[in-house]
């Protein structure tokens, strides 16, 4: 039998947090499940915690490989996954022991191809609701799926369990060896998929890590990638009609910092590039294509 979920977790350098990861894994409440723990080029000792788990429990499979990136990882997961549905969980997160069981239950209950939990941020010294489901909902338009979700700004797939056909039928596949590979994943899912239901008192908890490759130092290539995806994003739910606040048109180009601190953003919306110190005070605008300007520019 096809297992009810596979569970993909990309590995890359989480040593200190990988146990805590696997141990909610393995305890879920949900019988059934089969867990895809690939080793992305790990250079700690990432690898052998993964063994040593899969060697205690017949339900997890290690594939290691060269370094492709969070997006490399994830989808050869999913190239590996046979369950009805895909839930992918980073290596240094933890979920709820009954997560599988909730989001299943609540997927098959309303037909819906993805459920969607609750997301808590979790920094050294505080925690914060990125996003709180207190009520099921149901959602079947774009719009309401993206409002739902809160996206934008937050384009997250692992507080989402997604139903694999759906993946298959959208050719949904994550861009390789770039950062910020969610947005252009998540929109497609959001614009294109299936019904979306909200499960309450169910919890992701997304561990804030300096050390990741997102919150580690911005270099050219991050801002670069984060600049595209986010432009790719705006042009996308223009497509669909999908309408934006004029806050998430205005996308960052460019920043420069030292000390922790932000001095300069270059930020593009629409035909305009606007230059602001301290993301506060324009110092300087200036056209750069044709297009129509952004609304409150």
């Amino acid at each position: 039998m096809e297992p009810k979920v596979s569970i993909i977790i990309p590995v890359y350098n989480v040593e200190p947090f990988l146990a805590r990861c696997l141990d909610s894994v393995v305890g879920q409440t949900l019988r059934g499940i089969e867990i895809i723990c690939v080793d992305d080029g790990s250079p700690d000792r990432s690898i052998d915690i993964l063994n040593r788990y899969a060697a205690q429990d017949d339900r997890i499979r290690v594939i290691s490989q060269e370094n492709r990136g969070l997006g490399g990882a994830r989808n050869r997961g999913f190239d590996a996954a046979t369950g009805e549905f895909i839930l992918f969980v980073d290596s240094d997160d933890w979920i709820d022991p009954a997560y599988c069981e909730r989001l299943y239950e609540a997927a098959r209950e309303a037909e819906a191809d993805i459920a969607c939990a609750s997301m808590l941020k979790i920094r050294p010294s505080y925690s914060k609701w990125t996003i709180h489901y207190t009520e099921r909902q149901v959602a079947a338009e774009a719009q309401e799926k993206f409002r739902l979700c809160r996206c934008p700004p937050d384009f997250y797939v692992m507080n989402k369990l997604l139903r694999r056909e759906m993946l298959l039928r959208l050719g949904l596949r994550f861009r390789e060896r770039v950062c910020y590979e969610d947005v252009e994943y998540t929109m497609r899912l959001l614009g294109e998929g299936g019904v979306l239901v909200t499960v309450p008192d169910v919890v992701y908890r997304y561990v804030v890590n300096g050390a990741s490759i997102t919150k580690s130092r911005q270099t050219p290539k991050k801002q670069q990638d984060k600049y595209l995806a986010h432009k790719a994003f705006v042009a996308y739910a223009d497509a669909r009609g999908i309408r934006l606040d004029a806050r998430f048109r205005r996308i960052t180009r460019r920043s420069f910092g030292r000390w922790g601190l932000t001095w300069l953003k270059i930020k593009e919306c629409g035909d305009r590039e606007t230059y602001r110190l301290f993301d506060l005070i324009p110092v300087w605008r200036k056209r750069v294509t044709d297009k129509q300007a952004c609304d409150g520019h």
